[in-house]
């Protein structure tokens, strides 16, 4: 039995499943690295490491070529596009709803929760904040990074199951007899 693609519109969706998939693995590859190489550096012995981890170094303009906005869209416009092509696959269409909430409430939560820490503990390298206010803003940054890919997790496996169900049509055999 041999399969064929049924539409200009699945075929749109596997491409955009394939992009999205590809993505959120090096989102999801890269935040592992995070959390148990570079975090444990900058965050042992606070306020000093943060100071020297930050302060005066090119970090803040490197971590945006990864993790930064610029990389947003690429992110999501595969996601918010599968729900458009894919809408008419009733088995991938609650995958890729998960996976659209989960990943936009990354997306939001990262924007008014996560940047603004971020701003006060990487752009100002703790800025003229206490050691205490340096070490709870610290401690608010990680509950707010694993609860984020906590929910990441929950939309990337959405993402890998809807990649696994097939998005074809069995046809028969090229030399069975009708």
């Amino acid at each position: 039995m041999g399969f064929r693609i049924v539409s200009t519109n699945n075929t749109i969706t596997v491409i955009l499943l394939w992009i999205a998939v590809i993505v959120w693995s090096i989102w999801f590859g890269g935040t592992i690295y995070q959390m148990l190489v570079i975090v444990p550096i900058w965050g042992d012995s606070l306020p000093e490491s943060l100071h020297a981890f930050f302060r005066g170094t090119s970090y803040n303009h490197n971590i945006g070529h990864f993790f930064g906005p610029a990389w947003m869209p690429v992110r999501f416009l595969p996601l918010y596009g599968m729900l458009v092509f894919g809408w008419r696959l009733p088995a991938h269409r609650p995958l890729f709803i998960v996976a659209a909430i989960c990943l936009t409430f990354v997306l939001v939560f990262t924007l008014l929760y996560v940047y603004p820490i971020n701003e006060v503990l990487f752009a100002q390298a703790g800025g003229d904040h206490s050691t205490e206010e340096i070490r709870a803003m610290l401690h608010r940054w990680i509950i707010a990074d694993r609860a984020r890919f906590a929910v990441a997790c929950i939309g990337y496996l959405a993402l890998l199951r809807a990649l696994s169900i097939p998005i074809v049509k069995p046809t028969a055999w090229p030399f069975a007899s009708s």
